[in-house]
């Protein structure tokens, strides 16, 4: 009779996956809860496409309309949800608006909300950028 030689490649099977459990290779990945921030502007941000659904901007000038009522609702839900623009923000985008005022031929108040209108649809912070919205005090 002969010795089955299974027990080899199983006991190396064996090895190999506890190996792989412990280094959380079949382990899903733990997905981090979202910041009241991330919350609220996400909540905000799906309010704020909402209120500008229905409208069809067939001209440039809707076009502007439908983005200015975005923003304005994107503003006034984070002001309800206890967020206001972040003043450090403004210091540091306005050396950028500016750059990009003098580069694009526009005003610099076009430049800033411009830059502001990008900035509100953050909600977390990136490397030395400030965050645009701010907890009221």
């Amino acid at each position: 009779m002969t010795k089955p030689r299974f027990y080899i490649p199983g006991i190396f099977l064996l090895l190999g996956l506890a190996y792989a459990i412990n280094m959380d290779w079949l382990q899903a990945p733990q997905a981090r809860a979202p910041t009241p921030l991330e919350k609220a502007g996400n909540d905000c941000a799906g309010i704020a496409d909402n209120a500008v659904a229905h409208m069809q901007a067939v001209v440039a000038f809707q076009v502007l309309e439908k983005e200015g009522r975005k923003i304005n609702v994107m503003r006034r839900c984070m002001a309800d949800h206890g967020y206001m623009a972040n003043p450090k923000w403004l210091a540091y985008g306005a050396p950028m608006a500016k750059e990009q005022a003098l580069k694009n031929g526009i005003s610099e108040a076009e430049a800033i909300e411009s830059l502001r209108r990008l900035n509100m649809m953050v909600f977390t912070a990136k490397d030395q950028q400030p965050i645009y919205w701010v907890a009221k005090p």
